[in-house]
């Protein structure tokens, strides 16, 4: 029973207490057991199945953990790049794979996982995100973007299989972060989706 502990009597408030917060690189040393708990979350919590893989389209250059003792209970992955929005180049952090264990659902866990990637995304001007499940994003200051006339290089199985464009103003959120508003115009990613 040690190491469970906190979720059953952690309240909203403080659940932090009994969690451990850890941040990783792509260029880190590879962990077994850290890929492992990854790995198993993604799965448990992506339909679409990561196969195992601690990544889905690409991995992510940085990730935030929480853990339970031994348990990973919270994932969040950043991708840092710069895309095209009309004419505009703008910095952004990509969301990547935020995902939070069905026992610590409710907690608060991934709303702390995406302030805490936001307070790292210095000299970023946005945050984006593409989620069919807009309430998380939405409570934290995201907004979806109608209307998202969206490029992006397409990977399907850890294959790139071509560019495509299209509205993806159905999964498209965006924060700012920093700097002026988001511009008009067509998207384009300059890479795959997050």
């Amino acid at each position: 029973m040690r190491g469970r502990l906190s979720m059953q009597f952690a309240s909203k408030r403080n659940w932090t207490h009994y969690m451990k917060f850890t941040e990783h690189f792509a260029t880190d040393s590879p962990d077994p057991v850290r890929n492992a708990a990854i790995a198993s979350l993604l799965d448990t919590c992506f339909d679409s199945g990561h196969g195992g893989r601690t990544f889905y389209k690409q991995i992510p250059h940085g990730r935030l953990l929480v853990w339970s003792g031994c348990d990973l209970m919270g994932h969040v992955g950043m991708d840092y790049r710069v895309v095209r929005v009309g004419e505009a180049m703008l910095p952004i952090l990509g969301i990547v794979d935020l995902c939070v264990a069905p026992s610590a659902r409710r907690q608060g866990i991934g709303a702390t996982l995406l302030q805490r990637a936001e307070e790292r995304a210095r000299g970023q001007s946005f945050a984006l995100a593409m989620a069919d499940d807009h309430r998380l994003y939405l409570r934290t200051g995201y907004s979806l973007l109608p209307n998202a006339d969206v490029t992006f290089l397409a990977i399907d199985e850890v294959r790139c299989h071509s560019v495509i464009r299209r509205d993806l103003g159905e999964i498209f959120m965006v924060k700012q972060l920093a700097g002026s508003a988001w511009p008009d115009g067509p998207i384009d990613l300059l890479g795959h989706l997050f």
